[in-house]
């Protein structure tokens, strides 16, 4: 049996609470850390939030009829 895995960007991020999640932690991880010394990626948290807006916009289109 193969296992099936999708990509993260192809998934809508309100389709679970595991989604989104998931999504939060990367964009923590992305915000850096004083503690870590590491330094915040502005290109992914811009991805991000540009993935957080198309798939909120997604969401609120009223399903086909």
């Amino acid at each position: 049996m193969e296992n099936v895995v999708e990509k993260k960007e192809d998934t809508n991020i309100f389709k679970s609470p595991s989604s989104l999640k998931r999504w939060a932690l990367d964009l923590s991880d992305c915000c850096g850390s004083v503690i870590a010394n590491k330094p915040y990626d502005m290109e992914k948290v811009q991805s991000l939030v540009d993935k957080f807006v198309h798939d909120y916009n997604v969401n609120l289109k009223p399903p086909k009829t």
